[in-house]
């Protein structure tokens, strides 16, 4: 599932029960985050309430879009190499693919077969600067798209970060992911159901840290329903569905879309979705600003 578990949740101590254990902490447990595609650019930018401020995040919704054309690149000459040499990709432990020799020996063959075909060969027609160029050019372009795509999901206005639990008055730990501004959205969604039922009993009870209730704080949807942006964004425009059902075909998110919305209402769950992708995008940005700007929480 890879960074599916949780999203928007930080987590210090799952690294070292990942190596002792084997097994992933719990949401009240958890302290770094848990997801490398979307802040893996730490500390360069704060996109986590809890991560620590520096003077140049007061910038970093202005120099936010020249990194993420950096993004694939990364990916290639960095993380592709970090996960192979050393078994895991920051704090995500990748024995289960690289512990077998096979995988190995596959992703050396793989690199130098696609660094043949995508830098040798157009250096080889076209000559080193053009081939060069040519070859950074696209990573750009696609960098920059796929960090749009992925950013908006996770780091925008509104969304919710997991937090560890706190204790009720019954003793028992209870996390609730909050926004940034330290409320609980799902408290609302909750209130707003049951104000609504004339027999509050019948309104079904989701813990806080429900993991199902969790991707559905902690992440956002844009564009919802549209089958073309599903389609130009390998549903990313789907993000919900995308983390509540990594084993499905992205192709269906458009079609359960739906299904998911009128469940999380039939729960008090939050469901955020966007207009658009740009309307996303400049909200990403406000978000940005303001996180540039806040103290470590």
């Amino acid at each position: 599932l890879g960074h599916h578990p949780y999203t928007n949740v930080l987590d210090e101590v799952e690294h070292k029960r990942k190596e002792d254990e084997g097994v992933d902490c719990k949401l009240d447990e958890k302290d770094q985050e848990s997801d490398p595609d979307v802040f893996s650019s730490f500390p360069l930018m704060r996109m986590h309430p809890l991560h620590e401020v520096s003077w140049f995040h007061r910038y970093q919704h202005i120099y936010a879009p020249f990194l993420f054309a950096l993004m694939t690149l990364a990916k290639v000459f960095q993380q592709d190499f970090e996960i192979v040499l050393t078994g895991k990709l920051y704090h995500i432990d990748a024995a289960v693919r690289y512990g077998s020799i096979w995988n190995v020996m596959r992703f050396w063959s793989m690199k130098i077969i696609t660094m043949f075909y995508m830098l040798g060969l157009p250096i080889y027609f076209h000559g080193a600067v053009k081939g060069v160029g040519l070859f950074v050019i696209g990573h750009l372009a696609a960098g920059e798209l796929l960090a749009t795509m992925f950013i908006v999901n996770h780091v925008i206005e509104g969304v919710s970060y997991g937090h560890k639990g706190v204790t009720n008055d019954e003793g028992v730990k209870v996390a609730k992911p909050a926004t940034i501004m330290g409320d609980t959205p799902m408290e609302r969604t909750r209130e707003q159901l049951m104000n609504g039922k004339a027999d509050k009993s019948t309104v079904p009870s989701v813990p806080f840290d429900d993991w199902a209730a969790v991707q559905c704080q902690t992440s956002v949807n844009w564009s919802s329903g549209s089958w073309f942006w599903n389609h130009f964004s390998g549903g990313l425009s789907h993000q919900i569905e995308h983390h509540l059902f990594p084993s499905i075909c992205h192709t269906n998110y458009c079609y359960i879309q739906e299904v998911v919305q009128k469940t999380c209402e039939e729960y008090g769950v939050p469901y955020q979705t966007e207009n658009s992708l740009w309307v996303a995008y400049g909200k990403m940005l406000n978000h940005l600003k303001f996180l540039g700007r806040t103290k470590q929480l």
